[in-house]
């Protein structure tokens, strides 16, 4: 099978010669664009009404990301289209279709280390330990976190991989990614009971297409498909719900099981409930935080563990950091719990279950 140009092949560097192409959403943007240009002496042309073609040379990309481009408001730099062209190169018709938004191209630009990051290999998971609420000397599994690392080994915290990879187009490659270094770092750590693996739907368009890898890399890790449970992370970004569940029921369809994060953190993870019906629910960490000192927060996490409870969906209290907080979990009947109160994210994980707080 081909490999996936969305998921599989890194955009090559930012190149330091050719024409940009700039298309300007209305003509105070243009007009001050055109000033720039004048006032730093670039080399352009308008070759036709509101486009204007841009020489790239002489640094004149990190002059203009430095200093027009990126003095743009949020909506400017979203509904500018921009395309980079070889030099001499006239633009094809799908190029032209395919032009990416200005801030897609500064983010490329600003996050060229993510693409240099991604290339080298230089990422790597966590595995943060689930555990039984009621014995956490027990441990049900473990959540894989990815984890990526400068070139003189500072670790990157993946909040900043993933804002990088949405503004840039790369979140295809680095979900992807992600789930792959997943498999293979528990692989290796020979990690027991289930694998909670991250995945962001907006980053798979046909699942029978884009899984094929993760699915070869199950395979070849030797994982059963019984110990993967898939969980949907974003939910609040799912425009499409039907895709979704097309997602989730490929996954079922394989043998493996799926979870929900972030439950009560918003309507939209709500309102999935009864199209995906996971196996898995994961209360948000906000209200974890505090909820035995908290009658509010009580409220919602009694609420969502009743509902689980007679729809057959076990509960995982997400962030759990005190004794407290545990100790009320435990009380009301949740079934898991995850947090740095029973260990924090690690290479190995846990596996001896007597290193389990609480063993």
């Amino acid at each position: 099978m081909a490999a996936c140009g969305r998921c599989e092949v890194l955009p090559g560097a930012m190149p330091s010669e050719g024409t940009l192409y700039l298309v300007p959403p209305i003509d105070p943007v243009a007009r001050g664009l055109r000033q720039f240009l004048e006032s730093t002496g670039a080399r352009f042309s308008e070759p036709y009404p509101g486009i204007y073609a841009i020489v790239l040379e002489d640094g004149a990309l990190a002059a203009l990301c430095g200093g027009f481009l990126c003095g743009l408001g949020e909506a400017e730099q979203r509904d500018t289209r921009s395309l980079i062209v070889e030099p001499g190169a006239t633009p094809s018709i799908q190029e032209l279709v395919q032009m990416q938004s200005l801030a897609a191209l500064l983010a490329r630009f600003q996050g060229q280390w993510l693409v240099e990051v991604l290339k080298a290999g230089r990422i790597t998971s966590h595995f943060q330990p689930i555990v039984s609420c009621e014995d956490p000397g027990e441990v049900h599994g473990h959540e894989c976190l990815l984890r990526g690392f400068e070139a003189d080994g500072t670790l990157v915290a993946p909040g900043r991989m993933f804002d990088v990879a949405r503004r840039g187009d790369l979140l295809f490659y680095l979900d992807r990614a992600a789930r792959i270094s997943a498999i293979e770092s528990a692989s290796r750590a020979g990690l027991e009971g289930k694998l909670f693996i991250n995945f962001n739907p907006t980053s798979i368009y046909t699942p029978e297409y884009c899984l094929q890898t993760t699915l070869q890399a199950i395979s070849a890790a030797g994982i059963s498909h019984e110990s993967i449970v898939f969980e949907v992370v974003e939910s609040d970004e799912v425009k499409d719900t039907g895709h979704l569940v097309k997602v989730v029921e490929f996954y079922r369809a394989k043998g493996f099981r799926v979870a929900l994060d972030d439950l009560g953190a918003g309507y939209s993870s709500l309102s999935l409930l009864h199209r995906l019906r996971p196996d898995y629910i994961k209360i948000d960490m906000e209200i974890a935080r505090g909820v035995h000192e908290d009658p509010y927060k009580a409220r919602v996490a009694s609420t969502i563990l009743d509902m689980a409870r007679d729809l057959g969906m076990l509960t995982i209290a997400e962030g759990v950091e005190t004794e407290g907080e545990h100790q009320w979990f435990r009380r009301n009947g949740a079934d898991l719990a995850q947090g740095y109160l029973f260990g924090k994210p690690s290479p190995g994980g846990i596996r001896d279950a007597s290193r389990a707080r609480g063993a």
